[in-house]
């Protein structure tokens, strides 16, 4: 679990000097499944994660925390790892954001 409080915070942050490292906004949250291939094109797509942001975040917040990001990869691990059970899902998804980091599209 500890890895992936780590690939929260790094998200967090990414791209915002002013973030906490407490919370992923609409924006990071989708660039952390497109890098971590939680995005896969058939199974999930981007609308899926936007949908599952909306369904997690709190009515009136702009942001997620991290119970709530939780949260959110246990709605899309089910989507992404059809024919896995809840927990097995929920488990490789898991490996797909572990110690991951913001690539920089684009940067020399």
């Amino acid at each position: 679990m500890e890895q992936l409080l780590t690939a929260f915070r790094k998200f967090s942050v990414y791209g915002d000097s002013k973030s906490t490292g407490k919370e992923l906004n609409g924006k990071t949250w989708a660039k952390l499944c497109k890098d971590c291939k939680i995005i896969d094109g058939k199974n999930v797509t981007s609308t899926d994660v936007d949908i599952v942001f909306s369904k997690v975040k709190q009515r009136t917040a702009r942001v997620i925390t991290y119970e709530e990001f939780q949260r959110a990869l246990e709605e899309l691990a089910p989507k992404r790892f059809k024919g896995q059970s809840k927990e097995e899902a929920l488990q490789s998804i898991h490996k797909l954001v572990e110690g991951r980091e913001p690539t920089n599209v684009g940067v020399t």
